[in-house]
């Protein structure tokens, strides 16, 4: 029922602080964010590092849930993040550490409410940390995208050793 919640929370600042008519703009790297996902619920199968637990028939597991912050929670959140993303270096600052704020203390809030679980070594401050990365390589690959998908490959390498997600495990 959170995610719900959040998707209807994250419409409503989307319809009210949205870039919507520049949308075009910003399509590239929404998908450049769905694709990332993608790839980590892709190599990451039969071993999460942080997974969505369902509570609801309506939202019956854990593909069904991130499918849904793909197609309508990341595309609201990039409209407003990338769409009023400030000019001066440290409103920059300001506005990715909000977003890095919000969206840990959401998981956190998640986690507390038993709709989202970490696994393998997984924690909130790891997730604090990629969500740092997360808001940066997104406003990264709204600038300089080519840079933005070598980082990202280079980092998902990193993250899959670190965390030793191993290879038999993946689909």
């Amino acid at each position: 029922m959170f995610i719900i919640m959040l998707c209807l929370l994250y419409f409503i600042a989307c319809w009210r602080w949205g870039d919507w008519r520049n949308w075009a703009k910003y399509q590239s790297s929404i998908l450049y964010l769905i694709t990332f996902d993608l790839v980590y619920n892709f190599l990451t199968y039969n071993y999460s590092l942080w997974e969505y637990e369902p509570n609801t028939t309506l939202l019956p597991n854990h593909t069904i849930i991130s499918l849904i912050v793909m197609f309508i929670i990341y595309p609201c959140v990039m409209l407003v993040y990338l769409g009023r993303y400030p000019t001066k270096r440290i409103k920059q600052y300001l506005w990715v550490t909000f977003w890095v704020f919000l969206w840990s203390f959401l998981e956190w809030v998640a986690q507390r409410i038993g709709e989202f679980s970490h696994h393998h070594g997984w924690n909130i401050w790891w997730s604090a940390l990629f969500n740092i990365a997360l808001y940066s390589m997104v406003r990264l690959h709204y600038k300089k995208p080519l840079l933005a998908y070598g980082l990202s490959v280079i980092a998902t390498v990193g993250l899959i050793i670190l965390f030793k997600v191993p290879i038999s495990k993946m689909k």
